[in-house]
């Protein structure tokens, strides 16, 4: 029996191939896949006790594994009371089939019976997003493979420009190489795909850097993209506490990797945030966060009309800054 649980799909994808290569060499055996969520457990558990019609051992997948996690998911059926059967199963599985669960998150809770006695009776696998040099080294060897070009200042900006997920990098970095192989940072800028992450991140450096042309020109680019004025005021305020959170973390002396495993974000984020710091406090970022809650309260209040310009209204952020 083997468990994988992380968030990069791509990762999953890969530690489960190599399980599937390893076990199934030649396709010998039947692989059926099921997910938690949409089918009944009772029925995988007695697929599992089932002998294979066309060999002696036959594979199962159980996908969407989310009964390893605290987190409430909306499911087709409702498999929770049966887990004690689950519980019985792994105490006894069948010798004939191989087992393989999927849990798609990066933290399972082990304070759960069925968690403990899943990691005590599985091999467990680990596809937890990739750290910052294990990232420099996959799009490096991408490239590689691919004979293709790339600066390492073109490697840190997919980096800071893509969410930490395989998956996406890859098929970013398929659609650099099909337009130039050489890929320079004016091909990177103007073809790959803007995660609102970092249009957020970018339209609060503008803020910090009291640019406020740039700020204008691209708060209205995100309003253009479909986000009205409270989803961009909360994301603004968003990244604004997290920034003040890494502020009084990095007072007391933690690491980068030990502020992103306590923020439950990556160290490279850390790290481009860390950069504002010099032109940041606390007190300054208390005054923005207070700021954007006030102008968020009074389009909600209808004192500023949402379905107009907030220029006006954004403007007096910069005030902040003198």
């Amino acid at each position: 029996m083997f468990l994988i649980y992380g968030e990069d799909s791509f990762l999953i994808k890969t530690q489960k191939n190599k399980i599937l290569a390893k076990i199934n060499l030649n396709d010998e055996y039947e692989v059926e896949e099921y997910s938690y969520l949409e089918t009944p457990l009772l029925d995988i558990i007695n697929d599992a006790n089932t002998v294979a019609m066309f060999s002696d051992k036959r594979i199962i997948v159980v996908n969407d594994c989310f009964f390893l996690t605290e987190e409430k998911i909306k499911a087709k059926v409702d498999n929770k009371e049966y887990l004690p059967n689950l519980l019985e199963y792994l105490e006894n599985p069948n010798p004939n089939t191989y087992l393989i669960f999927i849990c798609p998150v990066n933290n399972i809770s082990n304070r759960l019976k069925i968690t403990k006695k899943m990691l005590a009776l599985t091999s467990v696998l680990k596809a937890i997003n990739l750290s910052y040099p294990e990232l420099l080294k996959f799009i490096n060897d991408f490239i590689a493979k691919h004979q293709a070009t790339i600066s390492q200042h073109g490697v840190e900006k997919i980096i800071e420009y893509l969410p930490n997920n395989l998956y996406i990098i890859q098929n970013e970095l398929q659609k650099l190489i099909l337009v130039n192989s050489h890929i320079t940072e004016e091909i990177i800028e103007n073809n790959i795909t803007k995660y609102l992450d970092t249009d957020i991140f970018k339209l609060v450096d503008y803020l910090l850097d009291n640019d406020l042309n740039n700020f204008l020109i691209n708060y209205h680019y995100l309003q253009e993209r479909g986000l009205n004025n409270i989803a961009l005021l909360a994301l603004m305020a968003n990244s604004v506490i997290l920034t003040r959170d890494i502020i009084i973390l990095s007072a007391t002396k933690k690491t980068h990797s030990d502020i992103a495993s306590t923020l439950k974000i990556h160290p490279y984020r850390i790290k481009k945030i860390s950069e504002r710091l010099n032109k940041f406090n606390i007190e300054k970022a208390n005054k923005i966060i207070i700021k954007l809650f006030e102008i968020d309260y009074k389009i909600k209040k209808g004192i500023i009309n949402k379905d107009i310009s907030s220029d006006l209204f954004l403007i007096n952020l910069f005030d902040l800054n003198e």
